[in-house]
Order: C-alpha cells, then sequence, then structure tokens
C-alpha cells in the first residue's frame, strides 16, 4: 500500500478547504482536482479507494470542524468527545469521496481525452450531488462555490449554477495539467491542441457572459438589515424575548424610520421572538408598525404552530408586507441530530429551553404588489430548489440565519459565501440578516455591498440601511434549472461503464 500517497490525499483534502472563505484562494481549486487525479488516475481499485478516502477526510476534518461548538456549547458534550463526534462525522463524510473516485477508477476505460475531460469532472460533480440528499443531506462545500470571486468564470454562474460552474473548474484543473503534460511529451501534440482550445473557449465565453444583465432593474426599496447580537441561550429565556421586544419597538419607532422617502422593509433574523405568534398577535403587530408608518414593513422570524400542535421556524411578514415562510430544511446538529439514536447515546442536545421543531408547509412568497421576497431560512440556502422553485415572481432574496450554533469559525463565512453565490446564481439582490453574524446586503452579482461581522461577544444591537435594487425576471439557471445537467453527467459515467464492459467482452 502507497502510504505516501494517502497522506499526499490527505493534504490535498486538507489544503482545498483554503479556496473557500474565508481563505479564499480560490485558484487552489484550478489546482487541487488536477493533482488528485494524478494521484489516482494509475492506481489500483484499493490503492484510489484509500487516496480518495484520505482526500475526503482532510477535507471534511478542516472544512466542517465548525460543528464541534454546535455540540460542546449547545449539546453539553465536554471538548474531548464534541472533537471526537465531529470527526466521526467527517470520517463518515469521507465515504463519498472514497467511493465516487473508486467507481471512476472502475469505469475508466484507457480513453485518455474522455477520462480526463469528461469523466473525472462529471465524477467530482456527482460525488457532490449524491451528498445533497443521502443520508438526511450535507450540500456543503461544493467546489462551484469559490467560483464566486473567480475572475475567470464568474460569468457562467447565472448561466450554470453550482453544479455546472463546479464541472468547469474541475476541467480546467484537468486541461491545465494536460497542457503541461504535452508540452514535455510533444508527441502528445492532439492534447496540447485540443487543451488549448478549450481554455481558450471557457476564457473568452466568461468575458462574454459576464457583460449580460439576465434580469432587469424596476424599482429601489430601503432595507434595513439587523443583527440584535443576542446569545441562543439567553435567546431563549424569558430574559432575552423581552429584551428583543423592546429593540423591536424602538426600531420601529425611531426617529430616521418616521421620515421615509422609499418604501423601507426591516429584515430580522431567524427566530427572532422565541414566543410562539398567534394570529392576534400579527395582527396586532402589523396594525401598529402600519400606524407608525405606512411606508413601513418588517420580515421577523418566529415560531408558529400548526393545527396538529407542531412548532414551524417561520418567517412573517409584517406592516406594509405579508406573508408566512415555514422552514423545509432543519440544521444537523442545530435543529436535529442526524441518526439521534446513535449520538443520544453521547449527550443531551439543546440542554436548554428550546422546543422540537418540525419542517413546515406554507411556503408563501412575502410581500405586497411591489415587493415579492423569496425566503430562506439559515441552512436552507444550501438547497438550491429553495430559491427556484418561485425564482419567476420574485424580485429579491431574504436568507435570514442563527449562525450563532457554529461560533465565530468557518462555518458562518462559509455560509455567507452560499448565500453570494445563490445571489450571482438568480442575478438578485440578497439580504441576510444573521442573529449574530455575518449580516450582509448581497448584490446581483454575488458582491457584498455592505455587512455585520460576527459577534464576538455580548453586544449591543447592529443595523445598517441601504438602498435595495429589485430585479425581475429569471437567469438560464434560474429557468431550467439542475435537472438538465445533472442528467448528462449522468450519461457521461454510464457512457463511460458501457465502452469498458464492450472493451471487457472483446477480450473475453
Amino acid at each position: 500500500m502507497n502510504f505516501s500517497k494517502f497522506f499526499a490525499g490527505f493534504i490535498l483534502g486538507s489544503l482545498i478547504i483554503l479556496a473557500f472563505q474565508p481563505f479564499n484562494y480560490w485558484f487552489l481549486t484550478l489546482l487541487i482536482p488536477g493533482l488528485l487525479y494524478q494521484l489516482i488516475k494509475k492506481e489500483s481499485i484499493k490503492d484510489t479507494f484509500f487516496i480518495s478516502y484520505f482526500f475526503g477526510f482532510g477535507l471534511w476534518a478542516f472544512g466542517i470542524f465548525w460543528i464541534e461548538n454546535s455540540i460542546t456549547v449547545y449539546g453539553g458534550a465536554s471538548l474531548i468527545l464534541g472533537s471526537f463526534l465531529t470527526l466521526l462525522l467527517a470520517a463518515f463524510l469521507s465515504l463519498f469521496q472514497a467511493i465516487s473516485f473508486t467507481l471512476f477508477r472502475l469505469v475508466t476505460n484507457q480513453r485518455e481525452n474522455y477520462e480526463i475531460f469528461l469523466l473525472f469532472p462529471a465524477t467530482w460533480v456527482l460525488s457532490e450531488w449524491l451528498r445533497e440528499f443521502l443520508f438526511t443531506g450535507f450540500p456543503w462545500l461544493y467546489i462551484g462555490y469559490t467560483a464566486v470571486d473567480n475572475p475567470f468564470l464568474q460569468g457562467y454562474i447565472p448561466v450554470l449554477g453550482v453544479f455546472g460552474i463546479g464541472f468547469f473548474i474541475v476541467l480546467v484543473s484537468q486541461i491545465f495539467f494536460s497542457f503541461l503534460g504535452a508540452l514535455k511529451d510533444l508527441t502528445k501534440k492532439k492534447s496540447l491542441y485540443l487543451s488549448s482550445l478549450i481554455l481558450t473557449i471557457i476564457f473568452i465565453g466568461n468575458q462574454s457572459l459576464e457583460n449580460i444583465n439576465w434580469t432587469k432593474t424596476t424599482e429601489k426599496i430601503s432595507a434595513i438589515i439587523i443583527q440584535p447580537n443576542i446569545d441562543i441561550k439567553e435567546k431563549w429565556t424569558q430574559k432575552g424575548l423581552k429584551k428583543i421586544e423592546k429593540e423591536i419597538k424602538i426600531k420601529i419607532t425611531q426617529n430616521p424610520i418616521q421620515n421615509l422617502s422609499l418604501p423601507t422593509i426591516l429584515f430580522w433574523p431567524e427566530v427572532t421572538i422565541t414566543s410562539l405568534i398567534q394570529k392576534e398577535q400579527i395582527d396586532e403587530f402589523r396594525n401598529n408598525i402600519v400606524n407608525e408608518n405606512k411606508m413601513l414593513g418588517m420580515v421577523m422570524g418566529t415560531l408558529s404552530e400548526t393545527k396538529s400542535e407542531e412548532i414551524n421556524n417561520s418567517l412573517v411578514g409584517l406592516g406594509n408586507i405579508s406573508g408566512t415562510y415555514d422552514k423545509k430544511f432543519l440544521v444537523p446538529f442545530g435543529e436535529y441530530i442526524p441518526f439521534s439514536g446513535f449520538f443520544s447515546l453521547f449527550f443531551d442536545f439543546f440542554d436548554f429551553n428550546r422546543p422540537q421543531i418540525f419542517p413546515g408547509k406554507s411556503h408563501d412568497i412575502i410581500g405586497n404588489n411591489q415587493i415579492k421576497i423569496s425566503s430562506a431560512i439559515c441552512y436552507e440556502i444550501a438547497y438550491q430548489n429553495t430559491f427556484l422553485s418561485n425564482s419567476k415572481e420574485t424580485n429579491v432574496l431574504f436568507n435570514a440565519s442563527n449562525d450563532n450554533w457554529f461560533g465565530t469559525g468557518l462555518g458562518p463565512h462559509q455560509h455567507l459565501q452560499i448565500a453570494r453565490f445563490r445571489a450571482a446564481e438568480h442575478q438578485k439582490y440578497l439580504v441576510r440578516s444573521t442573529s449574530t453574524g455575518i449580516s450582509a446586503l448581497i448584490n446581483h452579482r454575488g458582491q457584498i455591498i455592505q455587512k455585520i461581522e460576527t459577534s464576538t461577544k455580548e453586544t449591543n444591537l447592529e443595523s445598517f440601511q441601504e438602498d435595495l435594487i429589485l430585479k425581475s425576471g429569471q437567469t438560464p439557471y434560474a429557468g431550467v434549472g439542475k435537472t438538465p445537467f445533472l442528467f448528462i453527467l449522468v450519461i457521461i459515467f454510464f457512457t463511460s461503464a458501457i465502452l469498458k464492459l464492450k472493451r471487457n467482452e472483446k477480450f473475453l
């Protein structure tokens, strides 16, 4: 067994985390996939499995270690136990890389250019897609998200989405090493010419696409993005509830809001109010806001109860906007425990006064005749269909979150990067309001206009006010979704498998 290559795989997986926020060395994604391919391309099936597994373990051990904060701070586990369980989760997730690239080795058929330019990139992206829904789903750290700061590929984001752009990133990495190999061996002129041609087409295409506005500006409103800076444990106490209710009243009645020149929306984070909100309370709140200023609206996170007495994590529109949106996808180790029967043996999660949350069924577009808000609560923004399902009707995106679960490590930064990608994917402004950061206003190109950093200690409420441009229309990706491209990738993979079977039959 080649232990040096196992270690090299682990180093590559660890280094690719630097391509994501907050490090943002996106150029590493143009090197690391190609280097991984070089490691496994001539290895046995067994060694390919272990090289890929250690690559995955490096990726997950460093990339999601922030989950330890949830397990120890809010789960009551010790630091040692929390670290062990986080690494155990990383060890499980590493199987996606190991199995996917082992299957890649199984279906390779000595058609080198097909393998380099199509099969390997397709395998990489298909492994990410499987992770989106298998075993409760974990759509995190997709390589495509790094493209939001990559000037050579940004133009493809609203056309291809995160899976399509991920394919292009791995393809470019493969082409780069193929180009270097062809320069060393001048007998491979075909690879040299093909690599040069594909790279040229990709980069010229990017420049052309960057100049296209897929959505159009309709009008402008004002947005006030609010970050309460209140810790989760305090938030779920009566003292915390009274504190936040007081902050809401102060914010609505403060002088700057009384002299609005534009329709204005206050954006509050996920579960701003921790008590169950009833219809009477909503009506009272709405009437109070309208009485203060008819141009003022508010989107606020709260809890709601269904007829079957299940508790939902919801957003409600108040003031001059209306609608209710319930959270569909819950946060692992934040709102539910994956494989809870196993993890409950080690610790009692949510050791504070917090109800059990269930996925909701009300998915309104929040707004009025002018403003159409497509919502995603916290982790939901990582699921592409959250915004795709109503992209025609909406003109602004909103992500209400509570990243306090994950401390001040990499998690909130990675979450923000996903939000930025969603804005670029739909070419619409995205508002992000969180309990303790990172809150931000993001433009239709995925660039941050203004933000509030993660709060490291108990501080007062923070907010900022900016113009919010409403954008109508759809990007090509929003129009067709991810399914057509994934279908193409499946065809690539199975074509290679069929060719391999035919080749084996020939030599039987």
